[in-house]
């Protein structure tokens, strides 16, 4: 029973941790469920010998499940508290090894000269194994001094957080040196009666594994939901601070934006008055009628088109993933641009070769980084003296199922040290400019499964690149 609940331990914390493997005490733990599950079967086995020779083949499959699960301790301990003395955490698994080796290079055991019999004991309504008679090794000290310095090291590893006197750092504190620290001490009372006083003493380890087990599991699903709480709270922050990219870049072109629109709702007008003098006419021109009718219907079509894209971009949405076109992603952001472009003198060239595959992404927020990137370019290109002004838009297939994206402009460029700190959120080198543009747009491209980086260009100017999966490809 003890054992098939380690193992439900561990399956359970190893599927936490695989989704993220940085999390190590998830991990740690795993080790410790698996190594407590072979130590309660080794135990069963001594239990249930029948000869000396089989009980002692049973201790050192013991010795081996116990080196995995109190390494796993101590290694739990030190990521987990994020304190602890490394020499000291390095001499104790060495002398763990030795105990591992020795017990299986020694005959019958390192802690065991000779086994010459074995007593039985009631325990739990049946007759068990335990060491009837037997001569101890002067080696014998070298487990018992490993189990104390366990006891050492966590207790320093405990009173080093204490001292934070933080109520948190307090109270982990606490929880190791209960769930960790006790159980360790018991141990090693346990193991000292069973060798020095001859007292015949079943087997039993596993109860005080599995109260360290039950302690650590309370404290890391305590901080697996904490952990997921803010997870949600950092994803709907991110969303947030998206939307306020979008609309930061929206409000950069409004006067744009509204010259694009006032072009189509002007033309609807004058269309409107045109058709309202030859109605006045005697004669109404149908046919030319008609054709300002549908002059109407195309500008009014234009004119909503450019509202749709606006509230697109401005919509609080998380990312959808679907298959996309990405030469009419670009087409639609540079439409939405070109008449900033014209009013700042900047040419717009899109590069996009034929048969280009369709990446997964989801459309506003690939459009928002786009929108982002460009208009950093003609925002660079204003500092420069040069009669070049243009934006370079390309798109081509990669290796490996990607499709890579570069912006380039013809500007200044950038020194070095400032390259190196443009993707560092509030970092900003322009007057008026928030510096979240950039690092916003490289979380987006990476919640996509790509890279963006910058770069320099051929000639003057900095060149953005970003990776995008193709649609139905995967990463190498």
């Amino acid at each position: 029973m003890e054992a098939a609940a380690a193992l439900t331990l561990g399956v359970s914390y190893a599927l936490a941790w695989l989704p993220d493997r940085r999390n190590l005490p998830n991990l740690m733990f795993c080790l410790l469920a698996v190594a407590v599950a072979g130590v309660a079967r080794a135990e069963v086995g001594m239990m249930h010998s029948a000869t000396v020779a089989e009980y002692l083949d049973w201790i050192r499959w013991t010795h081996l499940s116990l080196f995995v699960a109190l390494v796993a301790q101590l290694l739990f301990v030190h990521v987990y508290l994020g304190t602890g003395r490394v020499w000291l955490l390095s001499t104790i698994i060495a002398a763990r090894v030795a105990v591992l080796v020795g017990n299986f290079q020694l005959h019958p055991s390192l802690t065991w000269q000779e086994i010459s019999s074995l007593g039985h004991v009631s325990f739990l309504g049946e007759q068990i194994s335990v060491v009837g008679e037997g001569v101890t090794r002067s080696w014998q000290w070298l487990p018992s001094v490993s189990r104390m310095l366990m006891v050492v090291f966590v207790a320093d590893a405990v009173l080093q957080l204490w001292r934070t006197r933080r109520p948190e750092a307090r109270r982990k504190a606490l929880v190791v040196a209960c769930g960790i620290g006790i159980p360790l001490l018991s141990a090693v009372v346990l193991g000292q009666i069973k060798v020095f006083e001859g007292a015949q003493v079943p087997p039993i380890q596993t109860p005080l594994f599995v109260a360290t087990l039950l302690v650590m599991a309370f404290e890391l699903s305590r901080g697996l939901s904490q952990s997921q709480y803010a997870r949600r709270e950092l994803e709907e922050l991110r969303t947030e601070v998206a939307r306020a990219g979008r609309v930061t870049a929206l409000g950069q072109l409004a006067s744009s934006l509204a010259h694009e629109l006032s072009q189509p709702l002007g033309a609807i007008l004058r269309n409107a008055e045109a058709a309202e003098l030859h109605l006045a006419g005697p004669a109404p021109d149908l046919e030319e009628l008609r054709a300002i009718v549908a002059d109407i219907g195309r500008d009014d079509r234009r004119a909503g088109d450019v509202i749709d894209q606006m509230r697109a971009l401005i919509k609080r949405r998380s990312v959808e993933m679907q298959p996309l076109p990405l030469d009419e992603v670009v087409h639609d952001v540079i439409s939405m641009v070109h008449p900033d472009a014209v009013a700042r003198h900047v040419a717009l060239d899109c590069v996009m070769p034929p048969g280009l595959p369709p990446v997964n992404g989801d459309r506003v927020h690939l459009s928002q980084v786009l929108l982002n990137l460009i208009i950093n370019g003609m925002d660079a290109i204003q500092a420069s003296r040069t009669d070049i002004k243009r934006v370079v838009i390309e798109a081509q297939q990669q290796p490996h199922g990607q499709v890579e994206v570069a912006v380039t402009d013809s500007g200044p460029g950038a020194a070095p040290e400032i390259i190196g700190k443009v993707f560092d959120p509030f970092f900003t080198t322009k007057a008026t400019g928030m510096g979240m543009g950039l690092p916003i747009s490289r979380t987006i491209i990476e919640a996509h499964g790509g890279r963006l980086w910058v770069e320099r260009g051929r000639g003057p100017g900095l060149t953005f690149r970003f990776t995008l999966q193709q649609a139905g490809g995967s990463a190498a």
